[in-house]
């Protein structure tokens, strides 16, 4: 059908002339790949896995994850979903939405500094409100909501660091 045609043709122009927005769109595909991964983790891990470490608050540095607040077991289940996610990521990013071909290491080491500062900004932002969270719609909804606004953050960092500093083509 030539009108099929047209609009595929019209569709791919459009996407070469707008590389950046091409390169968005795939970006959130892959991190919503990302975000089930991560969330399914987290489950896996804080209603599940290590859910016997509850009882044990974590308090070090800028964290402060008290008993009430899921203790070592939400601490735990945000920091190796995330570190799990966040290679998942990496590899995606680089090869499905930037098609990056700049230095592998380089990006590597670019890329674990940017999730290590990424990691301790969204581990100490529940500090912030996860209590409240909890309090006010229960422990469930509260742990996913406080991961999902965490993803968030590292989202809205991460495309412009790749686009520009980690994943480049050259």
């Amino acid at each position: 059908m030539p009108g099929e045609k047209d609009l595929i043709l019209r569709l791919r122009n459009f996407l070469e002339k707008h590389q950046t927005l091409w390169e968005y769109i795939k970006f959130t595909a892959m991190s919503v790949v990302t975000t089930i991964v991560d969330l399914g983790v987290f489950a896996l891990l804080n209603y599940w896995l290590l859910r016997a470490y509850k009882q044990i608050a974590f308090s070090w540095w800028l964290f402060d994850y008290r008993v009430e607040n899921g203790g070592l077991t939400a601490f735990l289940s945000l920091l190796i979903s995330f570190a799990i996610s966040q290679t998942v990521n990496f590899f995606l990013q680089r090869k499905v939405t930037f098609g990056a071909t700049n230095n592998k290491v380089y990006s590597a080491l670019m890329y674990a500094i940017m999730v290590v500062a990424v990691y301790f900004l969204t581990l100490w932002l529940p500090t912030l409100f996860i209590e409240p969270l909890y309090a006010g719609i229960g422990e469930n909804w509260g742990g996913i909501i406080t991961k999902m606004i965490c993803m968030t953050v590292s989202f809205v960092i991460q495309f412009p660091m790749n686009k520009w500093v980690i994943m480049r083509k050259v």
